[in-house]
């Protein structure tokens, strides 16, 4: 593997002749430490971001191997050095480096699959210095209010009822049906940030909300909508939490004509979700023609 990376530094020196020359030593200095997170220096960023202007694939693809040893302090500062430049070559290198690292993480996620982590590495796809930690923290204190206007006594009903208090009515989340399609819909940290967002987006809420005070709820793909399940029962996010029944569902199934089949409300698995996420956001891209982008997240959907 040091091979690897000592020929890796050959080649960048190659094909970067007028990159400075802390620039392309940079690549050796992050290389020593593959194996675990870091908090690169204000000089290593301004390396690694020197580097990002070289458009060569092979520089790129080196960059892209690094990304996932970075905390994302770094990646926030790297995004907000690049966006700064207001270079459209300097932008396009980074996220394309970005959704190229993003591979990697998605094969380590699927190791453990984790719905928040794997939301989180799909908002990498419309920002790549996106501060989870920031909307993890917003996350935390929607549930400690809930917890709060519940007790242990409490039952389904009135911990549902809390829940809706809190996301629905005291933060105004809401499904977008002006703008159902609008890309912003389909990524965590914009949803927390416009409280609007499509079915699967704002059950993802629900449920990680849910699981912060012991309670487990559970995402339900059915045809042509995404709705939760709370023990017996089925809630319905992009609708303010209401219950749904089975007739329901069935007849939003027959109105896409779909054969209807009790498998779909069985609940679905944390990499189920992430994956029909990802098939949301091709769907969006080919409907705007975005037929390159499309075809790069499908690449994504292959790793889940």
């Amino acid at each position: 593997m040091l091979g690897f990376w000592r020929k890796a530094d050959k080649i960048l020196i190659c094909i970067s002749p007028f990159l400075n020359l802390f620039s392309v030593v940079f690549i050796h200095m992050v290389n020593k430490n593959v194996a675990e997170k870091r908090h690169l220096s204000e000089r290593e960023i301004t390396g690694f971001v020197s580097l990002l202007k070289d458009s060569e694939q092979k520089t790129l693809s080196l960059l892209a191997q690094q990304i996932k040893n970075f905390d994302e302090r770094n990646l926030r500062d790297i995004s907000e050095l690049v966006n700064k430049s207001e270079d459209d070559n300097l932008v396009d290198n980074w996220f394309y480096t970005s959704r190229i690292s993003l591979k990697d993480q998605i094969q380590e996620w699927k190791k453990a699959s984790d719905l928040e982590r794997g939301l989180f590495l799909i908002s990498r796809l419309h920002d790549p210095g996106v501060d989870s930690e920031k909307y993890t923290q917003i996350l935390d204190s929607y549930a400690a209010r809930v917890a709060a206007l519940i007790t242990p006594s409490s039952d389904e009903d009135e911990i549902a009822a809390a829940l809706n208090q809190v996301l629905f009515k005291e933060e105004g989340f809401i499904g977008n049906q002006v703008d159902y399609y609008d890309l912003n819909n389909n990524f965590l940290h914009t949803v927390i940030e416009t409280k609007s967002g499509n079915p699967i987006m704002l059950s993802s809420i629900y449920i990680l909300v849910a699981k912060r005070i012991g309670v487990d709820i559970k995402g339900v793909g059915t045809p042509g909508h995404f709705v939760v399940k709370y023990n017996d029962k089925f809630l319905d996010p992009f609708f303010g939490g209401r219950e749904v029944t089975k007739d329901e569902c069935i007849i939003r199934a027959q109105e896409l004509s779909v054969y209807w089949r009790d498998e779909y409300l069985d609940p679905i698995e944390d990499d189920f979700i992430i994956a029909r996420s990802i098939r949301n956001l091709i769907a969006i891209y080919k409907k705007n023609d975005d037929l390159d982008k499309a075809e790069d997240i499908t690449s994504l959907l292959k790793l889940v």
